[in-house]
């Protein structure tokens, strides 16, 4: 295989863990460890328990509670076990307890923090290749990370100028339309020519007729009997009145 198809390889291969329990003259320890050899993750962990109850300040048993905790898939406890023996004043332990931190930062993909631990754990022992390939391999899971959240916010900026250009569009398109009413105006009225205003004016009201000259004289006895006694005055109307049903004299 050509040295540029390894390399291309290189980044898919595992992380390498080390999660080699610690021997110590306690006995929940030790039967703990003989568990962890044995596969037997969940029965180490009660052993661990008990020591780490009776041990609570022994860098050493929250590292092998921690292997025990890794190895059950429980990376949250697993880390912050691992970072309690990270206290430890022995130098191989401090940096097997970042390492091992580093790697419990991983597998929950915490990449930015793992690189710190492995760099930790390579600080205390440069000549860790264990760390050092992790720390390779935590940078380009990083950069990758990195890269893909930067796209993430990029291609959410661009829905945003998408859906505010969408919104403006439609503010335009409101708009036009406001306008386009407001320019529809009713259509304008034929002006009037002067004789049309003459027509709309009101007619003239008609004067009644005059009385013809024998009416006249007949109107003016009625007025003046107004004052007379109500009798004479009915006589007077009926006396007119018989004048007009009076057929007119012949002039032959």
């Amino acid at each position: 295989m050509s040295g540029a198809r390894m390399m291309l390889l290189a980044p898919l291969l595992p992380f390498l863990m080390a999660f080699d329990p610690l021997t110590s003259s306690n006995r929940e320890v030790e039967q703990g460890n003989e568990r962890m050899k044995a596969g037997k993750a969940e029965e180490a962990l009660g052993f661990y328990d008990k020591a780490v109850a009776k041990l609570p300040n022994d860098p050493g048993a929250h590292f092998d509670r921690g292997a025990a905790l890794y190895a059950l898939s429980r990376f949250e406890e697993a880390g912050q076990e691992f970072l309690r023996a990270t206290e430890a004043k022995d130098g191989a332990l401090k940096a097997s307890a970042f390492y091992n931190l580093g790697n419990a930062f991983f597998k929950k993909d915490k990449f930015k923090e793992a690189v710190e631990a492995y760099k930790r754990a390579m600080t205390l022992d440069p000549r860790d290749a264990r760390a050092k390939w992790n720390l390779e391999i935590a940078l380009r899971k990083q950069k990758d990370e990195e890269e893909k959240k930067k796209k993430d916010q990029d291609k959410n900026k661009d829905d945003k100028k998408d859906q505010d250009k969408n919104k403006d569009d439609k503010k335009d398109q409101d708009k036009n339309k406001d306008d386009k009413g407001k320019d529809q105006k009713k259509p304008d009225q034929p002006q009037k020519k002067d004789g049309d205003k003459e027509q709309d004016k009101k007619p003239p009201e008609e004067k009644p007729p005059e009385p013809k000259p024998g009416e006249e004289q007949e109107i003016g006895a009625v007025l003046d009997s107004l004052e007379r006694d109500p009798k004479e005055l009915e006589k007077e109307r009926a006396r007119l009145r018989a004048v007009r049903r009076r057929p007119p004299a012949k002039d032959w």
